[in-house]
Order: structure tokens, then sequence, then C-alpha cells
């Protein structure tokens, strides 16, 4: 370090007290040591070190009141003053106070004389320390946040993603869309990127436009949501839209949620009609042709323990059925041949997987587009049984009754047997109104075996399923 103008030799011209003085006021903390690095004197520079943290330095070699990881940096302070070096390079050394806590301090050696006396003179970090401390702690708590909102954001588009309606998110005033779900890029035909880019007035004509956007005001204004009807989409085909606001830190957002009105659930003129299905209290649940449900009243939610019908909308049917890969292809079916089915009885199984027994009829209504299948489930586990089959069953365990005492216990098991299997043959051809092929699905046998089992029982009747000769 260079020193302009003798600054050298005036301040070599210092005595001993004034040069005391000048360390003691440019340092916050000056050791006095002997050439052997033994601690003589311990000089503050301010008033705020406790003399219990220092009082126990002196005397003691420097080296033993640091930190074992500051023990080299001493070590090689001395050598450098050993050296011949006037004056040492700035180190970081760690000293431990009274308690046992740390204290950081900045420390150059200065040699003093040709004695090998020298002086350490050092400057307070704690300070700093702290102010690196709280900056650490901020850094990791804005990493913990960074992380929390990203999961957040995964979170929310993942729930996005699950829902099978057509979801956007608008900016109020250019009408601009922000974010898609994938139903949406399905139902407009074009990918997230390419819908981020286009505004949602692209998709309608003039008419359609002045409505939605007066609706959009009118919702940002109240705060109410608000529903509309128009032909909306890359085929112009008419959607329900609903419309809500949305609040994401300090701007408003707008919330879309659209409907085809193909997948409306019970709309029409006659909104008498329309209130009455809804009370129904029997259970009814409209399907396109495959059986994938688009609609459903209250009371079938309820009865399948679903929170709500937008938790079923794009389910088949068959989930909730007690012979879920049978019943609906005998419902299709049988739909498909007349056009109705009365009374189908079956089990409908909800959320707590406790069957139910039920019966449906149904009917198949053609539209323009697509039919669909419109479906009455009624519960009948409360219903007092009919006499028919109990009588049948009762009659026939008298008659094996009596066998008793007239024939071993094997062979009447083996009438039991036959009984029960002519008795579920019989009612699987009632169910399938005679369809061989579903009869014999719904038992789990082949044809062959069951073609093999009718004969046996002399159970006649013709086959649906072959042509007629």
């Amino acid at each position: 370090m260079g020193h302009a103008d003798g600054s050298r030799g005036k301040l070599a011209a210092l005595d001993a007290e004034a040069s005391a003085a000048l360390v003691e006021a440019a340092s916050d903390i000056a050791l006095v040591l002997n050439a052997d690095g033994v601690i003589s004197s311990v000089s503050m520079g301010t008033d705020d070190w406790p003399a219990r943290d220092i009082q126990h330095w002196n005397g003691q070699p420097w080296a033993q009141v640091v930190t074992s990881e500051s023990r080299p940096k001493v070590e090689e302070l001395l050598r450098e003053a050993g050296s011949g070096r006037r004056t040492s390079r700035w180190r970081h050394i760690n000293h431990i106070d009274a308690s046992g806590r740390d204290i950081p301090i900045l420390f150059s050696l200065i040699r003093v004389g040709d004695s090998g006396q020298m002086v350490a003179v050092g400057r307070d970090l704690r300070v700093v320390a702290s102010l690196q401390a709280r900056l650490m702690e901020a850094q990791q708590r804005m990493e913990t946040d960074y992380l929390r909102l990203r999961r957040i954001e995964s979170q929310h588009r993942q729930l996005l993603d699950v829902i099978r309606d057509p979801i956007l998110i608008v900016h109020p005033d250019e009408h601009t869309i922000a974010e898609a779900n994938r139903a949406a890029s399905l139902y407009f035909g074009l990918d997230r990127e390419s819908l981020a880019a286009r505004t949602i007035d692209s998709f309608l004509g003039p008419k359609a436009t002045a409505a939605f956007r007066v609706t959009v005001e009118q919702v940002i204004g109240s705060g109410r949501p608000a529903e509309l009807t128009l032909k909306f989409g890359h085929d112009r085909k008419p959607a329900h839209l609903f419309i809500s606001s949305l609040r994401q830190e300090e701007d408003t957002m707008v919330l879309l949620r659209l409907e085809p009105e193909s997948r409306l659930a019970f709309t029409g003129e006659d909104a008498s009609l329309l209130e009455a299905i809804r009370q129904f209290s029997d259970g009814m649940v409209l399907t396109d042709a495959k059986g994938l449900i688009q609609s459903a009243n209250p009371a079938f939610v309820e009865m399948i323990q679903m929170a709500h019908a937008g938790q079923i909308v794009g389910e088949p049917l068959n989930r909730w059925l007690g012979r879920s890969n049978t019943d609906l292809a005998v419902l299709i079916n049988s739909l498909a041949q007349g056009g109705t089915i009365r009374l189908f009885a079956t089990r409908l199984v909800g959320s707590s997987g406790i069957p139910v027994p039920v019966e449906i009829s149904g009917v198949a209504v053609a539209t323009e587009s697509d039919p669909y299948l419109a479906f009455i489930v009624r519960d009948t586990g409360r219903r007092l049984g009919t006499q028919d089959e109990p009588t049948a069953v009762t009659r026939s365990s008298s008659d094996l009754a009596g066998l008793v005492g007239r024939m071993p216990l094997k062979d009447i098991v083996g009438e039991t047997v036959d009984l029960i299997e002519r008795l579920c043959i019989e009612a699987s051809l009632k169910i399938t109104r005679n369809n061989r092929a579903s009869a014999a699905d719904m038992l789990g046998l082949s044809r062959q075996s069951l073609y093999v089992k009718l004969r046996r029982y002399g159970i006649e009747g013709p086959d649906p399923d072959e042509p007629s000769a």
C-alpha cells in the first residue's frame, strides 16, 4: 500500500500514547501480543463489548480463544508477522465469548518495533453477520414461497384439466384469453398457446360480441355471476356460458365455463316440466348412445352418493351398475331394438359400495344430431315384495324338506343345486328378454354351456340371437 506525502514518517513521529489512542479510535478491538502470540492486553474501541466476554483472554495464546476453524488463520497471521512483514492481510476470525457464542471479528496483525511485539487490530463483524443471517433467512423464505407457488400453480392446472367442461380465464378489458384447460383446447380445436393469443370476440359474431361485453361489464360491476347462451366455438354451435369474476392479486379476471347445448341437462321451452324433473324423487339420467352420462337430476346424484352432477358427467353409466359388464349392454340393445325398456331389475352401487336394488325404465330419443338415452331409476329396496317368486321358492323348499328320510342327503343337495341353477337361468332370461348371449354373460357361462343347461332343464323358447330358418 502506498503512502502519499510521507505520511508514514509523520505517523512514525507520534509518541506511544498518541499511537495507542489512534489504534483504539480506529478499531473496535485491539489485542497486544508478545512474540509468542500470547495476549498481554485487550483494548476496546466501543462499549458494546461486555467485560466478561473478553477478560478471560488476557494471558492466553491468541489461538486458544478462537474457534477451531479460525486457529489456522491465527497461526498464518503470526507466521506472516514473524517473516518480517510489518502488516498482514485482513482475516475473518471467530472468537468465543464467556457463554460459548461466536464473535466474528476482521483482524489485521501489525508488528511493532524490533522486540517482536504485535498489535492485532480488529473490526466487529457482528452487525454484518446479523445482516447476512437475515439475508439468508429471507432468501430461504423466498425459495420456500416460490416452491409453494409452483405447487399451487401445478395443482391449479391439474384441477382445471380434471374439469370436463371448457374453462377459460379472460382479461376483462381486452377480452384476451389468459388461460384455458384441456377441455377448452379440444372444444375450440386449438392448442393452449394458440388460444392464449386469441380474444373471445374472435369466436363470436357481432351481436353475440355485444351481448357478451354487456354481460361481462355487469358481472364485473356487481360481482354476481351471470349466464348467457351464445353461438360459440369454431363450429358456431350454441353453448351455455357461465360468467363469474375471479380475483387474482391486484387484478380482476373473468372466469368462463362453457356447456355445449347438446349436453345441457333438461333444457326446453316448458320451464315447469324442467323444474318437475329436477325435483323428481326418482333418479333420472341422460346418456349418449354409448352410455356416457350427459346429465342427471339431483335424485340420481344422491342415489350414487356423489356431491354434484358435474362429477359424473362424461362417466359411463355402468360404473354404478351392479352387473357393469352386462346391464348397460342389455339396456342399450333393448333400446336399440324396441326404443323403450320397462322395469329392468338390477342393482345400483354408490360410493359406499353398498348395492341398492333398483328398477330402470328407459327410452331412446332421436335428435337432429346424436341420439341420446333417458333412464328413470327407481329404488325398490323398501318396496314390499310380490308373492310370485317367494311362493315358488317356498313351495320348492317344502318339497325338498319332504324328501328327508326318503333320499340320502347327497341326493337332496343335488336337487337343491339343480333348483337354484334353474331359477337363476330363468331369471337371467327374463331380465335379458330371452337374449341368451346376454344371459350367458350375466351368469358367467359360455353360450354352449347355457344351451346344455337349457336342454337339461327343458327350458324351451326361440333364441333371438339366432336367425330363423
